[in-house]
């Protein structure tokens, strides 16, 4: 006797597995540039950006292979991902524009702040979330902030060479844009915007 998930079961089931593979997932990018240099990382990045792209652009021309392609990893794919672009072209940008604009490490702290302030976001936002902000938590932020915060502790330990206060600022910012930021374009907003700020943070330390 075989027994079938219901749909309900079978998210239940399947949301551990997305939220482990978003956060290793996200994590892999700025590992890779953390034990490469920038010129290897803009190479690997690049050819990132082009694989995804053309996957979303392919899967979203041909409704075959995107019925195909949710079939097998629905485990891994949202669901409002089926008619649209995946967030992995807008993340990718993120972390290749990030790697060429910014210093090492607040490159490797921005891409980690997503990757784990998002999740959190996500996660006790759903669970929760009681006062919405444009489709999103102030209680998700609040996740958000104490996961980039206790990244950022981590960091500390990895020798990047950046001060818990730029850390600080960083994770702020980055829990504030993505806040704010719509849908799936945070994976290019939040390591932009607290990149930047940590950027400018640095340089008005060094001008003093």
């Amino acid at each position: 006797m075989h027994l079938r998930l219901s749909e309900h079961s079978e998210d239940i089931l399947n949301k551990p597995i997305r939220s482990l593979w978003h956060l290793l997932g996200g994590l892999l990018l700025p590992a890779i540039y953390y034990f490469t240099s920038k010129k290897i990382s803009l190479i690997v990045f690049g050819i990132f950006f082009i694989f995804f792209f053309l996957a979303d652009f392919l899967r979203l021309h041909y409704p075959r292979l995107n019925e195909r392609i949710f079939k097998y990893f629905k485990t891994i794919i949202k669901e409002e991902e089926r008619n649209s672009f995946s967030g992995n072209p807008y993340y990718i940008s993120g972390a290749f524009l990030s790697v060429l604009l910014f210093e090492k490490g607040i490159a490797i702290a921005s891409l980690c702040f997503l990757a784990c302030g998002d999740l959190a976001a996500s996660l006790v936002g759903k669970k929760w979330g009681r006062i919405r902000i444009k489709g999103k938590s102030l209680e998700g932020g609040l996740g958000s902030l104490l996961a980039c915060l206790l990244i950022g502790i981590v960091l500390l330990v990895l020798r990047l060479k950046l001060s818990f206060g730029i850390l600080l600022i960083g994770a702020l910012t980055a829990s504030i844009v993505e806040l704010f930021s719509p849908g799936r374009k945070d994976n290019l907003t939040v390591p932009l915007f607290s990149g930047l700020i940590m950027q400018i943070i640095r340089s008005i330390g060094r001008l003093r």
